[in-house]
């Protein structure tokens, strides 16, 4: 970028200086300053609209950064995920769960984003999801219940009505398949009239939490399940 705007600037102090050429020259000699001057002039054109058209792309490079779910067993979220799904004990070993801390709402305090996954819990068009919120005495509380989405999420760094936007694939409802676009809306949550669903996503600078391959992390034993360690349940996967 350095380079455009050096060369602009070398380009514009000779039409400057060529322009200003003039005198005693013969009409031959003023013909062939014309010409450099017009010549001049045009690649200076070229290099500012290369400079223009340079920026316009950068402009459509998003910047994402992709997260992983983290690792460490939560007694009390699985706990809390068994009573809130009412799954059955012969089936909580069988469910697992993934979740990442992220700030949704920029208070300095980070929401929960939980995802459920096994024959129990899930749905034709995805898996169920929760947004939560840790209160002081250890409980949670229900910001938003998704009956079924697919992951990765993208937490976008967009906002709407103090909320960052979220992004997920959405498909098999029936319906057309696409993008699903969620806006906060302070009398609903992020499940109101203010969600979209889009063809594609524009570029947009984001978060992508619970990226994991979800058919790969079972084949390695790589997940934790609702299950109490004792009965082969989080601990037991080695996470």
């Amino acid at each position: 970028m350095r380079g455009h705007w050096y060369k602009t600037t070398v380009m514009l102090t000779m039409v400057l200086m060529l322009a200003g050429c003039g005198g005693d020259g013969a009409e031959a000699e003023q013909t062939v300053q014309t010409e450099q001057v017009e010549q001049t002039e045009q690649t200076l054109e070229q290099v500012l609209e290369e400079h223009f058209l340079a920026a316009e792309d950068a402009e459509d490079v998003a910047t994402v950064v992709s997260q992983y779910a983290e690792e460490t067993p939560d007694p009390a979220l699985a706990e809390f995920l068994i009573s809130y799904y009412q799954v059955p004990d012969e089936e909580q070993s069988k469910t697992r769960y993934y979740y990442n801390h992220i700030d949704l709402n920029e208070d300095g305090t980070d929401e929960i984003f939980v995802v459920v996954v096994g024959e129990y819990t899930k749905v034709s068009f995805g898996d169920p999801a929760l947004i939560l919120s840790e209160q002081a005495d250890g409980t949670f509380q229900v910001i938003e219940s998704f009956e079924g989405i697919h992951t990765p999420v993208t937490v976008s760094e967009r906002m709407t009505n103090g909320w960052h936007d979220i992004i997920y694939q959405e498909y098999g409802r029936g319906a057309e398949d696409g993008y699903r676009i969620c806006h906060y809306n302070p009398n609903g949550g992020y499940q109101t009239d203010l969600s979209e669903v889009v063809d594609e996503v524009e570029p947009q600078d984001g978060t992508q939490i619970i990226s994991n391959n979800f058919i790969d992390d079972m084949d390695k034993g790589n997940y934790m399940t609702l299950a109490p360690a004792e009965d082969g349940g989080s601990e037991a996967q080695g996470n």
